[in-house]
C-alpha cells in the first residue's frame, strides 16, 4: 500500500535522537563531576585545616613537673614548655575555674620555659585535682598540701 506523499513524516531521525541523548548524558556527567569535585575540594580543605590544627597542638607541649599546696593555701604548679611556644588558657581546681589564674605574665610561655604558676585557692584543702588548659590540650595532676 502506498502512502500519499503529501503527508509528512512526524518523527526524529535516529541520528538526531542519538546526538540529543549524547548531549543529555554528557551534561549529566558534567554536573555529577562538578558536584563530586566540589565535595572533594571541600573535604580536602577541611582535612588539611584540621591536620594543621592537630600538628600545632602536637607541637605545643607542656609538662607539669611539680605541684603542691603551700601552708598559706596557695596552689603552686611548676610547668615546663616544650620546643614550641605555649599559650596557657585557664587553670581549674576540682573542675572549678580559678579566676585570674594564671597571671598575665604566665599566659604565654616561650620554648623551654620553666615557670611557677601560683594561685590562691578559694577554700583550703588537703588534696586537689588541677587541670591546666593550654594550646596543646589539657594536663591534669593531683596537688597535696605540704
Amino acid at each position: 500500500m502506498n502512502v500519499p506523499r503529501s503527508r509528512s513524516r512526524l518523527g526524529v531521525s535516529e541520528y538526531i535522537s542519538a546526538v540529543i541523548l549524547v548531549i543529555i548524558v554528557l551534561g549529566a556527567l558534567v554536573l555529577i563531576y562538578a558536584h563530586f569535585n566540589a565535595v572533594i575540594s571541600l573535604s580536602e580543605s577541611l582535612f588539611s585545616k584540621s591536620l594543621a590544627e592537630y600538628s600545632v597542638s602536637m607541637r605545643s607541649l607542656m609538662v607539669i613537673t611539680a605541684s603542691y599546696i603551700g601552708g598559706d593555701g596557695v596552689l603552686h604548679v611548676i610547668v615546663a614548655a616544650g620546643e614550641y611556644p605555649v599559650e596557657v588558657y585557664s587553670v581549674y581546681v576540682d573542675d572549678v575555674l580559678l579566676e585570674g589564674c594564671p597571671g598575665e605574665g604566665f599566659r604565654s610561655l616561650r620554648p623551654y620555659d620553666v615557670v611557677e604558676i601560683a594561685c590562691k585557692l578559694p577554700q583550703p584543702r588537703e588534696v586537689v585535682r588541677v587541670k591546666i588548659s593550654y594550646s596543646g590540650g589539657l594536663v591534669e595532676v593531683l596537688a597535696s598540701k605540704i
